[in-house]
């Protein structure tokens, strides 16, 4: 079985902002969890997506925040997905640093572009098969030996990165 194939065991999870964890594992999974919805919606308005992706990721993930893609947004070249929103959010949460604000808001930007890359390229699959690898991913960075804080939601976040990107080359 190849992780395109695999179910997660991980259970819904609730979107950022909603009954958000205060703990570098639960905060960082959410926040996965809301970029692949994000991800999954642009991807289906790209492609007149018939959305089994985003029920497939809604049975991982749990529901999203009702984010919708912004056409106006796209045509100014701006932040497509909301990940500075996410960014200052975590870190305001954890009180994280100029620093590691900064690491985060790359360590999203990377895991997103993977994910774009991973989802985008089955957007023709079943459901389960488009988000897969990205279950996959999230499965790995929840089990990830990770500090504490803002450091410990970037390195689960590098963590899940590292694994798409992987996926993305074979």
């Amino acid at each position: 079985m190849t992780s395109i194939d695999r179910i997660s065991g991980l259970s819904p999870l609730s979107p950022t902002g909603l009954g958000a964890s205060n703990d570098a594992r639960g905060a960082a999974i959410e926040t996965m969890g809301e970029i692949g919805h994000r991800v999954l919606a642009w991807v289906d308005a790209a492609s007149g997506g018939n959305g089994g992706g985003a029920q497939a990721w809604s049975q991982t993930a749990g529901n999203g925040s009702g984010f919708a893609p912004d056409m106006g947004e796209l045509a100014r070249r701006g932040d497509v997905y909301g990940l500075g929103a996410l960014t200052s959010e975590l870190s305001s949460r954890f009180g994280g640093s100029p620093a590691q604000e900064g690491e985060l808001r790359r360590a999203l930007d990377d895991f997103t572009r993977q994910a774009v890359i991973q989802i985008a390229g089955l957007s023709g699959a079943s459901g389960d098969q488009q988000v897969g690898g990205v279950r996959a991913a999230l499965d790995g960075a929840s089990r990830a030996d990770a500090p504490a804080g803002l450091d410990g939601v970037i390195a689960r976040f590098e963590a899940a990165t590292a694994d798409l990107s992987a996926q993305n080359r074979s």
